[in-house]
């Protein structure tokens, strides 16, 4: 299959008249406009197996310190932005490995690791282009945070908000810095397959024409896996004093191209989510579907570290219910404690039901065999956050975050307890 330029897939014709005036631009200055920060993180992690999957047990304290300059002035401005990333074992569980949290050494862990990351930047009116060691966010490539130190990934990243209710948000990535490494030099790979997937090119938008709603729509390139498309809406209507309605559409469409390290693909995976809000509660109902003979697969970094580049409604804690074929159905529940004054708690709670997964398409000595021999999966999270919204220790949190998943015999059990506390150096 051929191979076309990524970029060619959107056009944009712009006239002088619609971008804003350009006399004073930048006017924070390098220096002026510069933050720096750094956040503590302590993370214990525990995932108990009940099946034939090893136990992993972790203890250890993570600092992330992140600058990030102004920009030169100017009608073009001029920045960096650098960061700083340590992390510490403090307990390695009775000799367990494979929390996420450490790089590997030998047979065990190193128990003190680091990482230095830097990009450059340039700006003009509302447009920023960097290049260098960046943490993109978006449904088709998604750098994840989720242990001691989040991921990071090098290439070019391009943002614009220059169009009214309009955003734009383009790159290329070829190589990454995932959760178990410290060098940078990393690649890609498909996260359940496990093969190569060469360098990652993607370009989407998001249009906001209402306060309510939006629309999305991203294409990406992964050179020898896949062509993948994203359509996303969402909407909240807002019922009853203190009412809502929302609705959230997710799709993706996954191709196979370039050298086809995973195989045929030739999937689509959609999910529908419902959330009724009255004041501190939040109920949400969503269905999710999975259309191919494979499962649908997303990203990761070459040392193992899954990217969030799965935006389906029912894809939790441990679980992303995405077989061939399946279908799920998930409940939910959050509720706001609101403020004491001095502690902002919430609460969440969700049920994932997956079910009908087509394993007899799946060869069970081939990269899915995952899927080979399973019918249905269970899952249910707790989520719950402490915020102190005051005093001395204001923005610190304690997070507790558990899941119970069960897949065709087997059965895993993961629990999380994360504090954090930021601080401002300026």
């Amino acid at each position: 299959m051929k191979n076309r330029p990524l970029l060619g897939l959107f056009v944009f014709s712009i006239s002088t008249n619609s971008l804003p005036v350009l006399a004073d631009e930048n006017p924070e200055g390098f220096i002026e406009g510069a933050t720096a920060k750094v956040l503590a993180r302590n993370m214990y992690f525990n995932r108990n197996s009940l099946s034939h999957y090893p136990d992993a047990i972790g203890w250890g304290q993570g600092f992330l310190a992140d600058y990030q300059s102004g920009f030169t002035q100017g009608v073009i401005g001029l920045g960096i932005d650098a960061s700083a990333y340590t992390a510490y074992k403090l307990d390695g569980g009775r000799g367990t490995v494979g929390t996420g949290m450490f790089p590997a050494e030998g047979d065990g862990e190193r128990t003190e690791s680091s990482t230095l990351n830097g990009s450059v930047k340039a700006k003009w009116s509302n447009t920023v282009l960097k290049f260098g060691d960046l943490r993109p966010y978006n449904p088709v490539f998604a750098t994840p945070d989720l242990r001691l130190m989040p991921m990071t990934t090098r290439g070019f990243q391009l943002l614009s908000d220059d169009i009214e209710t309009v955003s734009l948000d383009l790159g290329h990535f070829y190589s990454s810095r995932g959760y178990t490494t410290t060098n940078h030099d990393e690649g890609f790979k498909a996260g359940y397959a496990g093969v190569d997937a060469g360098n990652v090119d993607y370009a989407g938008l998001t249009w906001q024409p209402l306060e309510q709603g939006s629309v999305g729509f991203y294409a990406s390139r992964a050179e020898d896996l896949w062509r993948q498309y994203y359509v996303n809406a969402n909407y909240t209507l807002p019922l009853a004093q203190e009412q809502t309605l929302g609705l959230d559409f997710n799709l993706y469409r996954s191709l196979d191209t370039g050298q086809a390290n995973a195989g045929a693909i030739n999937v689509t995976a959609w999910s529908l989510a419902t959330s009724y809000g009255n004041g501190p509660h939040t109920y949400t109902l969503s269905f999710q579907k999975v259309h191919g003979d494979q499962p649908f697969d997303y990203l990761m970094s070459s040392d193992g570290t899954y990217m969030d580049s799965i935006y389906l409604a029912n894809s939790s804690q441990y679980g992303d219910f995405n077989g061939p074929g399946e279908q799920s159905i998930g409940l939910g529940y959050a509720y706001d404690f609101g403020s004491t004054g001095y502690l902002h708690t919430t609460l969440g709670l969700r049920y994932v039901y997956g079910f009908d997964i087509d394993n007899e398409k799946v060869d069970p000595d081939g990269l899915y065999a995952y899927f080979a021999h399973a019918d249905k999966q269970i899952e249910r999270d707790i989520d719950l956050k402490t915020v102190v919204d005051s005093g001395a220790l204001k923005n610190l949190s304690v997070r507790i975050r558990y899941a119970d998943h069960s897949f065709s015999g087997d059965s895993v059990k993961q629990l999380r307890i994360i504090t954090e506390y930021p601080f401002d150096l300026f």
